[in-house]
């Protein structure tokens, strides 16, 4: 005869002292971790935004906060299976107290404290340090794709005038129709007919009106910078309606979609966030200078090195990089194939030898020699190219970048191409000449060049690798924040510094509870 375990405690079985709320939960269980941190946290920011002369007594920010956050760490975003998991879950009764919050009251709460959740942030943050659980010693700067909360496919400025146009007439006519019911029914009633604001549907019509006019100035924004590029594509711009801040960008995943850009700045030996933010369409290397001056202001100091991928390595944010002593590890991008450069020699007059021609570096695209296969003489203040021939400086020219960057750079020309041996592998198509430009970054990225080839910046990249990658793929696959449930950029933001509160919060409270088990067996 078979046999089965039996149930550990039956449904219908009476006891004569019935458990707490508190045993239900284990004395190692990490909730209580959660609850014991957040508890001496500063709420002082979010309690004065609750009125306390009418009504029944608010739910502490705290709690909701609390489950949020709690949330977040294991999975849970939906403000839905939020509101069952507090009802349902042990866990997350207990750490309610068992009350009642309805899947409203987080969504509300969700996009209401975006400055008190940056604080909270911060002192979260604050107290790792203090603990000596994160350091801001070495940091490293990331980025990734997040869909938005809109459909795929986008609409031109065209388009969009279209639905507007057909909109305004359909509000006008329902308008109409409303004064007219309104002037019948003062005729009928007299006096003020009983209204109070706009109908539900037109009121609608009018939210939509404003996203789709919305929507009309992002697309007619993007057409009218890509005009002024010279690389403009022949197609207008395509605009998400019901996220116009959102931008059609490469998914990670392949194809294209509506996108935010979320970056984090992660210190390097806890690995906890210590910036958060989200870029719509600008350049990652927008954020570079920006996140670490925000990591000075929130903890004090600027941190002493730090690592991120070539996009955001412009030759601006090395500069700044440089003047806020800041030893940055960062590839520079010189679209340049080959691991090996022939070109760089102990005498640079002296000729590259043919056999290595074909090992000189070349641009990616053009195919031509790039940049680097010429040294920069700096006493002579030219360029000698890998035929040992000088390239003198020739003018002065400015720059404006697609990211808005402005500056000045140096033309550097070759007189003597006509008979030079790799005329054909070095000439840009229909040029007689070869120029090299050099902008006022220039020698900040040659000394980039030296330093990573240094065992520091191996260590930093391998740092880069796991700490950045690896806290953007718990945040994406473990927390599931693959596409945001929120709309516009600055409540987008402010769900990206939640889920980054949970994923620091979760790293603090498995640091206490280890350093707790230590201590515990060194008392033992």
């Amino acid at each position: 005869m078979a046999r089965w375990a039996a149930e550990a405690v039956a449904r219908d079985q009476m006891v004569l002292f019935a458990p707490t709320l508190d045993a239900v939960i284990g004395p190692d269980h990490p909730v209580r971790l959660f609850d014991e941190i957040l508890a001496v946290q500063d709420w002082s920011a979010w309690e004065a935004a609750y009125p306390h002369d009418r009504g029944q007594p608010p739910i502490h920010p705290r709690v909701v906060a609390s489950a949020i956050l709690y949330g977040l760490s294991q999975g849970i975003r939906s403000s839905r299976r939020l509101e069952w998991a507090c009802g349902n879950a042990f866990d997350f009764y207990w750490l309610v107290g068992g009350r009642s919050i309805d899947h409203a009251t987080f969504c509300a709460f969700r996009t209401r404290f975006g400055r008190p959740l940056k604080d909270l942030f911060v002192q979260l943050g604050r107290t790792a340090l203090a603990m000596g659980v994160a350091r801001l010693n070495r940091v490293v700067l990331d980025g990734t794709r997040v869909k938005a909360n809109c459909r795929r496919e986008g609409l031109t400025a065209e388009a969009i005038a279209r639905h507007l146009a057909a909109l305004e007439a359909q509000v006008e006519g329902m308008l109409a129709e409303a004064q007219a019911a309104d002037a019948r029914e003062e005729d009928l009633y007299g006096g003020d007919g009983g209204g109070s604001g706009l109908p539900g549907e037109l009121a609608d019509l009018q939210q939509r009106r404003e996203r789709l006019a919305q929507a009309l100035a992002a697309a007619e924004a993007i057409d009218a910078k890509r005009a002024k590029r010279r690389d403009a594509p022949d197609a207008p711009a395509r605009v998400p309606v019901t996220d116009p801040e959102a931008k059609v960008l490469p998914n990670k995943e392949g194809g294209h979609a509506p996108n935010y850009t979320p970056t984090v700045v992660v210190e390097g030996h806890g690995g906890l966030i210590v910036d958060a933010d989200v870029l719509a369409d600008e350049a990652e290397s927008s954020a570079t200078v920006p996140s670490v001056d925000r990591v000075a202001e929130a903890f004090g100091t600027h941190p002493e090195a730090l690592a991120a991928d070539g996009a955001f390595a412009t030759g601006a944010a090395l500069t700044a990089l440089a003047a806020r002593e800041i030893e940055a590890y960062m590839p520079v991008d010189d679209r340049a194939s080959g691991a090996s450069n022939p070109a760089e020699r102990e005498d640079p007059r002296r000729p590259v030898t043919q056999a290595q021609w074909a090992n000189l570096p070349r641009d990616a695209q053009q195919k031509n020699l790039s940049k680097r296969a010429f040294i920069y003489d700096e006493q002579a203040d030219a360029y000698i190219c890998p035929m040992g021939r000088d390239l003198p400086f020739a003018k002065t020219r400015t720059y404006r970048r697609r990211g808005g960057e402005r500056g000045t750079y140096r033309v550097y020309r070759c007189g003597s191409c006509a008979d030079c041996p790799l005329r054909g592998a070095c000439l840009p198509r229909r040029s007689a000449r070869r120029s090299i430009f050099r902008d006022e970054h220039e020698a900040q990225r040659e000394a980039m060049r030296v330093r990573l080839g240094t065992p520091a910046a191996q260590a930093m990249a391998s740092l880069r690798r796991w700490r950045a990658e690896g806290t953007l793929g718990v945040l994406k696959a473990v927390m599931g924040v693959r596409q945001f449930l929120l709309r516009g950029r600055q409540k987008v933001r402010t769900e990206w510094l939640w889920a980054c509160t949970a994923f620091d919060l979760k790293k603090l409270v498995a640091a206490v509870g280890r350093l707790r088990r230590q201590f515990a067996a060194i008392l033992a």
